[in-house]
């Protein structure tokens, strides 16, 4: 009989560590993330609520409109806001798959509120998911987190967050998917604060069993020679008629093939493949692999960022009020930040190359607008 090894503590704390380390970061490459916009929204009432939602579908964009649930005659009291309610994503996520988890992101202000005595201000009270059309799972309002007075980032949930319940891709898939917040207004009688979405967006997270994760495909992507993106993978398997195409996104949903063909490395087992012309800012990059039992896989996603001579341009400049600013890749989140590199606002994920600011509460000043790696200063006046 051979001798039972003895573990002491930090030597059982260790292995576990490295366990846990190496588990964790197997599942993750393996979910994959894929972020949608809302095309319906509403103001409900909750039952309760007196303040309803203007304009529910200027929560539908990422602009200087906003829905907007205003107090009116309030007086030393807490009330609460309709639930301003967005769905129809359209996600597509494979059958198959098993859901992560699902993150949203609101940008959402307030006005009138005092945020340094705090006798006036809007704070979360009910933030759910909406199933076939139905709040449902844990409620994940930051209830203690006042408003900002301009436009910023809350996220709930993440991507490895289920709210409480378990989903299925027909549940994301259905056009009855949605997100559900509503705000309490605490008013005195000289401040009658306003409770403003701007834009809500919602990321689901999903393990995908067609997917071959890093580990298992080996698969790396780097910067190569003369601004090129250099792929190489390796893949332990017996199947000889096994092909690979090389596939690229803009946004990480929508793909296209690669022309070219992989070379082979015999000696080490290792395919490479090198895209001469990558898309200017970020993108990413998957491999197709299909066996020749006609069975496709595809490998987790890559990301990219090749930086040619595109430039952010900003106008009017100096500014006042809204700031219209060009040269931004689909997908980009873009930062405003002052002098001393302070984050001011991050804006969703752009959709389209050219995105608006509201700077009218900034001081005046010089301010530093930034997206990827490009950078520019604008002047407020």
């Amino acid at each position: 009989m051979y001798p039972v090894p003895v573990l002491h503590g930090n030597k059982i704390a260790m292995l576990l560590f490295c366990f846990v380390c190496f588990n964790a970061s197997f599942v993750k490459a393996q979910c994959i993330d894929t972020t949608a916009n809302p095309t319906v929204s509403a103001s409900v009432s909750t039952g309760a609520s007196i303040y309803s939602f203007n304009n529910p579908s200027n929560a539908l964009a990422n602009d200087a409109s906003r829905a907007t649930a205003t107090s009116l005659l309030q007086l030393f009291g807490d009330e609460t806001t309709d639930y301003l309610q967005v769905k129809g994503f359209g996600f597509n996520i494979p059958t198959a798959a098993s859901i992560c988890g699902i993150q949203a992101t609101v940008v959402r202000s307030a006005s009138n509120v005092d945020l340094l005595f705090h006798t006036s201000s809007v704070k979360d009270i009910d933030v759910r998911l909406m199933k076939g059309g139905a709040l449902t799972g844990i409620n994940e309002a930051h209830t203690s987190t006042e408003w900002p007075s301009s436009d910023g980032n809350a996220t709930y949930g993440s991507n490895s967050d289920l709210w409480g319940i378990s989903w299925s891709p027909a549940d994301i898939n259905s056009n009855n998917f949605g997100f559900s917040i509503s705000a309490k207004i605490h008013g005195t009688v000289s401040l009658f604060p306003a409770a403003r979405i701007n834009y809500i967006s919602m990321t689901v997270s999903y393990l995908d069993p067609t997917v071959l994760s890093t580990q298992a495909l080996q698969f790396r992507l780097a910067n190569g020679a003369n601004h090129s993106a250099a792929l190489s993978w390796k893949l332990n398997t017996t199947d000889e008629g096994v092909t690979y195409s090389v596939e690229r996104s803009v946004n990480g949903m929508k793909w296209q093939p690669v022309q070219g063909l992989p070379q082979q490395n015999f000696h080490a087992a290792m395919f490479s493949f090198i895209d001469a012309q990558p898309l200017p800012g970020q993108s990413f990059y998957r491999l197709k692999i299909t066996f020749s039992s006609g069975e496709v896989r595809y490998s987790t996603i890559q990301s990219f960022e090749y930086l040619d001579s595109l430039s952010l341009k900003g106008y009017p400049n100096p500014v006042t009020t809204i700031i219209q600013v060009a040269g931004v890749i689909p997908g980009e989140r873009v930062a405003l930040t002052d002098l001393y590199g302070k984050r001011l606002f991050l804006s969703a994920p752009a959709k389209n190359t050219i995105i608006q600011l509201d700077v009218a509460h900034l001081q005046p000043g010089m301010y530093v607008i930034s997206a990827g790696n490009r950078k520019m200063k604008i002047q407020k006046k």
